[in-house]
């Protein structure tokens, strides 16, 4: 008794009952795309502020100093100590060479200086275009930490929806396992009254060969749906990162079923993310086409076809959006136009019953007619909690594209 109390305690331990909420919650903490999204940010501001690094160096370049010769007449004199004890033609021969020599300097001078300007305007050029390209990567970097920031955003949004579906889904199979049980149920009890028929002589063979078949067809759904259902559930078990040798019971979800304002979705286009990085396109090549020199006409021209195309992609966009937004609107319609044929249905067969009820207490109808009806009110209400899952993966749907993820 205690080994047995032991080891239900231990299958306890093992069963991991979690909510949607908690599902979402543990996917996001486990996904690797944010982390990545997050290291790929990190890296860009690395770049960013050793691209800010190499534009202070370039400030601080400055045109190198040339050494001129002399062509003070004083230098030349200095190195004549005894001029002055010379006779006044050594003087005057001292004089004209060292004019000479002033003059020659001079020229020379300014053949230096005059390829020191053009050195100097070559540097310029060249700290110019570096200066040039380290702004444009600085934008690009820019750019792509205001679409990775957004790439984090729509990732979260995608792994809600994701796993909000996926665990919705798992429910719905649940419940369509649930209702292939009961049908087999249902045929097996019916098996059991032809076999009793059959020994009257009320049926043949036949019939009872026929639900047999009925039988073995459910039993094939059924295996498919129960392979699914553990397939999914494992998968999930892994996204949410709960250990292989650990049971995952999923909580239901049990909330209210009201039309959502889907038209409203119109005004949050421009906040939803492909809407946004689009602009992040839009805003970068603005700023190449407005920063680049008017003399540089093919680039300019470059930069504003580049403009014009994320622009025209922005409006594409949107239209295909308002598309998309209509399609969901008519989705849900008819979703709840089912679920209303479905009420009406079942208020109708309930009804019938009532009719029935009085019938079998007069002894008009036997048991067997009253329990048709019943399965028939059973299957719409069965029906109708698959429709109420459908409903609750449109409204996930919903959420997320007013948090800017709507595919």
């Amino acid at each position: 008794f205690c080994v047995s109390t032991a080891a239900q305690a231990k299958e306890t331990e093992d069963i991991e009952t979690i909510t949607i909420e908690k599902a979402i919650e543990l996917a996001l903490n486990n996904h690797g795309n944010i982390k990545l999204l997050e290291t790929k940010i990190k890296a860009l501001s690395s770049q960013h502020k050793n691209i800010q690094d190499e534009l202070k160096e370039l400030d601080n370049i400055h045109n190198p100093t040339i050494s001129l010769l002399p062509t003070n007449p004083e230098y030349f004199l200095h190195q004549h100590p005894d001029f002055n004890q010379l006779a006044e033609e050594e003087k005057e021969a001292i004089g004209q060479l060292i004019g000479t020599q002033i003059l020659i300097n001079t020229t020379l001078n300014q053949l230096l200086e005059g390829q020191e300007v053009i050195r100097n305007q070559e540097l310029q050029e060249k700290i110019k275009v570096q200066r040039e390209e380290l702004n444009n990567a600085a934008k690009v970097i820019d750019a792509n930490k205001s679409k990775n920031y957004i790439g984090i955003e729509k990732t979260r949004e995608a792994i809600k929806l994701y796993i909000s579906q996926k665990y919705i889904s798992l429910l719905l199979l649940d419940a369509e396992i649930k209702q292939l049980k009961k049908e087999l149920s249902y045929i097996h009890s019916d098996i059991e009254d032809l076999w009793i028929m059959a020994e009257h002589g009320l049926t043949s063979n036949k019939d009872v060969e026929k639900k047999e078949r009925e039988i073995k067809k459910l039993n094939q759904q059924l295996d498919e749906k129960v392979r699914a259902f553990h397939f999914y559930l494992e998968e999930l078990k892994l996204e949410v990162g709960l250990p292989y040798n650990r049971m995952l019971q999923l909580q239901s979800i049990d909330k209210e079923i009201n039309r959502l304002p889907i038209m409203e979705l119109e005004s949050k286009m421009y906040k939803m993310f492909n809407v946004r990085e689009l602009e992040e396109d839009i805003l970068l090549a603005e700023k190449n086409y407005t920063s680049a020199e008017s003399s540089k006409t093919n680039l300019k021209d470059y930069y504003y076809q580049t403009w014009q195309v994320a622009k025209y992609e922005k409006d594409n966009l949107v239209k295909e959006l308002k598309v998309k937004i209509k399609k969901f609107y008519f989705e849900q319609e008819e979703m709840f136009l089912q679920m209303n044929n479905l009420q009406e249905t079942k208020a109708s067969l309930i009804a019938d019953k009532k009719d029935l009820q009085i019938q079998y207490s007069a002894g008009v109808i036997t048991s067997a007619e009253l329990e048709r009806i019943d399965r028939d009110i059973q299957r719409i209400e069965s029906e109708i909690n698959i429709y109420k899952f459908n409903y609750y993966i449109l409204s996930e749907k919903y959420t997320q594209a007013l948090n800017g993820y709507f595919m």
